[in-house]
């Protein structure tokens, strides 16, 4: 058969899983090609751009859109296992898993709803909302496209960032900052602290080449809590006792909206919250923990050239 469509694996790849035990990414790619009786010839396809394997990429999107619903985890980093959720739901015996199916599921509403909320688009999503392709005009699917694309690709920086260590969470918001201009004056102008316990300042931007202006930096890696109120104020005690003015809390996950509160009440100190959906949409934009993977070129009539002939 010709290669499935990565929505027509999705259910398939859960029932591979159904052992409970963990699998590799080659592991569940060997058995989904048996599953579908998969030639060669159909394996060696490659998608539009030659970058990687059409069957790949495919079972990529799948495992991708079963862990946000909540169906499949990631024990360790290339590892796949079901989750009680994604047992449960094999108990009802489905007969289809596509990403209509995925509307049932919380964590999947909770994710589309959180970055579909930053691009103001349903992505992929027109599918499962049942818009028809013909409504939109070429340059608006494209968009479209890319659109769903980016937010996985948010979507699985924060996974990385979460599953890492929280040294190695440091040394990104640095970089981050940096990329994003402040401090940009030289390489060394950011540096880690939270290592050596600098009075909660994991971070430091040098603004200027003497110092005199600085901005703090707290970087908390949460998997599951939101940040509170209680941690602001705690960064901006640190931020008082080094003398910081200026300070910007980044979190992989959420701010409480009394964490916000007093932030944004506070005086002596300007403070800036970048949480971790917005965190993964600036490393997209800055370029870092990411690379360009194609580049597509929309090219137009020239009016003028025509009327000038």
């Amino acid at each position: 058969m010709s290669v499935p469509d990565f929505q027509t694996i999705m259910l398939p790849f859960l029932q591979n899983l159904n052992d409970g035990n963990k699998q590799s990414l080659n592991q569940v790619m060997e058995n989904l090609a048996s599953h579908f009786k998969l030639t060669p010839d159909d394996l060696s396809l490659q998608v539009p751009s030659g970058k990687m394997g059409l069957f790949r990429n495919r079972v990529g999107w799948s495992r991708s859109y079963l862990k946000n619903a909540g169906l499949v985890h990631y024990p360790e980093r290339g590892v796949y296992q079901i989750t009680q959720v994604g047992l449960d739901f094999l108990k009802t015996n489905p007969e289809k898993l596509r990403m209509q199916e995925l509307l049932q599921f919380p964590m999947y509403n909770e994710w589309r709803s959180t970055f579909n909320s930053n691009t103001g688009s349903q992505g992929l999503e027109n599918e499962s909302s049942k818009i028809e392709e013909e409504e939109l005009t070429p340059q608006e699917r494209l968009t479209t496209t890319i659109d769903a694309i980016n937010q996985q690709l948010a979507s699985d920086i924060l996974d990385n960032l979460k599953g890492n260590t929280f040294q190695y969470f440091e040394k990104f918001v640095v970089q981050l900052l940096q990329s994003m201009g402040y401090g940009g004056f030289r390489k060394d102008s950011g540096m880690v602290t939270g290592s050596s316990g600098d009075n909660g300042i994991d971070g430091i931007i040098l603004q200027d080449v003497l110092g005199l202006e600085s901005v703090g930096i707290q970087a908390k890696r949460f998997t599951t809590n939101n940040a509170g109120s209680g941690d602001i104020r705690n960064f901006i005690g640190s931020l008082a006792i080094k003398g910081f003015s200026k300070g910007v809390f980044l979190t992989t996950s959420s701010f409480s909206p009394e964490a916000i509160k007093t932030a944004s009440e506070s005086k002596q100190h300007k403070i800036i919250l970048i949480d971790g959906k917005k965190l993964a949409n600036l490393a997209i934009e800055f370029n870092v923990g990411v690379q360009v993977d194609e580049t597509i070129q929309l090219k137009r009539i020239d009016m003028d050239f025509f009327e000038e002939i």
